[in-house]
């Protein structure tokens, strides 16, 4: 009995963390200052943790009914936290489209790069977790890459227009978008 106590606690844990993780997830979507970058590592190691938990044997029934809510409940928020995601990233490139098309006669504004590279490096995260993996580097040292990465590309005649996160198999790299020609 002492052992199905401490399962069902460690079950009430990670359904604890499961509910700081979404709060977080929220803040971060609302634009709270104090959550600048999707809260993806914490999701990662939640989704380990849960992983490792659901590999072990002889559950009772309830901790299994009890493993198995948790299990579907962290799913569904982590297809919308994905989703979320895709969605402000398009709708910041669908903007950008659309303010190009109305001002096609003056230059483009400079987009806010801070926030693309935010976005890029949530995507890569999110790739990166979703193979049980964590980010290699920091958000800094990612943009400082994608920085050099930019200027070497514009410096030999092309036009960088973003970044795209590539799935390769179980490689995960960030590729740039561009078009050759002549920046004006």
């Amino acid at each position: 009995m002492l052992r199905t106590m401490s399962a069902l606690d460690t079950v009430a844990r990670f359904e604890q963390w499961l509910e700081e993780l979404a709060r977080k997830w929220e803040r971060f979507f609302a634009r709270d200052p104090h959550v600048p970058l999707p809260p993806e590592r914490e999701r990662a190691a939640l989704e380990r943790r849960l992983k490792e938990m659901s590999r072990r044997e002889s559950k009772t029934s309830v901790e299994q009914f009890r493993l198995e809510q948790l299990l579907h409940r962290f799913a569904t928020y982590n297809q919308l936290w994905q989703r979320m995601l895709r969605e402000r990233e398009e709708a910041r490139a669908a903007s950008g489209a659309a303010a190009r098309a109305l001002n096609a006669e003056r230059p483009a504004p400079v987009p806010n790069k801070g926030e693309e590279y935010e976005a890029v490096f949530a995507s890569y995260a999110a790739a990166l977790g979703n193979q049980g993996k964590a980010a290699p580097v920091g958000f800094g040292r990612f943009r400082e890459v994608l920085e050099k990465q930019r200027r070497d590309l514009e410096s030999g005649g092309a036009i960088v227009e973003g970044f795209d996160v590539v799935e390769d198999g179980p490689n995960v790299r960030v590729r740039a978008r561009v078009r050759r020609g002549r920046q004006g």
